[in-house]
């Protein structure tokens, strides 16, 4: 466990600190949402132990604002011996060596970091997903009663959650405006966004950063609305997240129409992640 965390906003925190779980979106933290956020969202994680700093990370997902931070924090304490240990495909650890060549070393680590970038046009991949379109007539009746429902919020979302393992949005969308309205949100997406809680009333994909992913998942929901029609794919997209940066995201999603009138339509979105989805012929991330 580590002695202080550096986040993806060069903020430092101790461990275990308050804010810094305020800060993941978790109630709840600990070295399972530390670990988490040091392998996920490019945060590091520091011990300082009998004269010997141990310094933890992921150099592909750390922002510049990390990489200062942590620069600065290793000068301010002189010549300490420094291990690093970090994670690419599988967690490494380097030898003790001086603070000179520790920082010498994270920069060559740092200058590793490489996408492969894809055409604009292959970022995004979608196709009908004929298993999801093939199981959704045995679940179909209970989903739609589930979200339609006139009990308790509470009740509803405890039952849509134990369907789906908390990925369902209930959506409200406004067809002259392109405007969505998050009317209820499940428990089970993970925290790339942190201000995305299933409590927020309101939800238009500002807290997501990449514009042309924003424009796609809005557009499937708007034809699902036009034709009033269920819409069943299988998606592999390569997303820009604003704590973590380009990540292949690989899921299923269903989209169904519940309740349409004449200038909108409210709308249930299903999805679970899948890696076993793969509609591009190469990995997106490789290393030198």
């Amino acid at each position: 466990m580590a002695n202080w965390i550096i986040d993806d906003f060069g903020d430092e925190f101790r461990s275990e600190a308050p804010e810094y779980t305020r800060r993941l979106g978790y109630t709840v933290g600990g070295p399972a949402a530390e670990n988490y956020a040091i392998e996920n969202m490019g945060h590091v994680g520091i011990a300082d132990r009998a004269g010997c700093i141990h310094v933890r990370c992921r150099p592909m997902l750390m922002p510049d604002k990390t990489i200062s931070a942590l620069l600065y924090w290793l000068l301010d304490r002189g010549d300490k011996q420094v291990v690093v240990s970090w994670l690419d495909d599988i967690w490494h650890m380097e030898r003790p060596m001086t603070m000179r060549l520790a920082v010498a070393f994270l920069g060559h680590l740092l200058d590793q970091r490489t996408l492969q970038k894809s055409p604009a046009d292959a970022r995004l991949l979608s196709q009908l997903s004929e298993r999801v379109a093939e199981r959704w007539p045995s679940i179909a009746s209970d989903t739609v009663q589930a979200a339609n429902a006139g009990c308790a919020a509470e009740t509803r979302r405890r039952t849509l959650d134990d369907m789906y393992n908390g990925r369902w949005t209930v959506l409200d969308l406004d067809l002259p405006t392109r405007r969505l309205r998050n009317a209820e949100l499940g428990g089970g997406y993970p925290p790339l966004v942190p201000g995305l809680m299933h409590e927020r009333s309101s939800f238009n994909f500002e807290g997501v950063g990449d514009h042309a992913y924003k424009e796609w998942v809005l557009q499937n929901f708007v034809d699902v609305a036009t034709t009033n029609k269920p819409k069943f794919e299988d998606v592999d997209a390569i997303v820009s997240w604003p704590r973590i940066g380009d990540m292949r995201t690989r899921y299923w999603r269903a989209v169904i129409p519940l309740q349409r009138n004449r200038d909108s339509c409210r709308l249930l979105s299903v999805s679970g992640s899948d890696s076993s989805i793969d509609l591009r012929p190469n990995l997106v991330q490789v290393r030198c």
